[in-house]
């Protein structure tokens, strides 16, 4: 009969061997970024702006925008914020701890 682990006891097991660690944390970012991407094409999308459009407003390629919604390159901060000037709104960063949130401006 098979024995069953809580997640937390794999978590732990897996994060002590650096390799195993090194890929969770890669998947991890890569995840979070795809996401973020998403939402980002998500809100053009909605607000009626083509990728053509907003890759003038931001002084890049319309590739350069497909790339960014797909996840293909990276989300630098300066071009997460001139994208969210320009579709009419404002970027607040903050770092998130177990018993606090810090507004970093940036």
């Amino acid at each position: 009969m098979p024995t069953t682990r809580k997640f937390s006891e794999l978590s732990r097991s897996a994060r002590r061997d650096p390799g195993r660690a090194e890929r969770i944390n890669s998947a991890k970012t890569r995840a979070l970024g795809e996401h973020a991407s998403y939402r980002l094409a998500e809100l053009r999308r909605a607000l009626g702006v083509t990728q053509s459009e907003l890759a003038e407003l931001i002084g890049r390629s319309q590739s350069a925008v497909s790339q960014i919604e797909t996840g293909e390159i990276g989300l630098s901060l300066e071009v997460l914020r001139a994208i969210v000037a320009q579709l009419g709104g404002d970027l607040e960063v903050s770092a998130v701890f177990e018993d606090r949130r810090v507004k970093i401006e940036a």
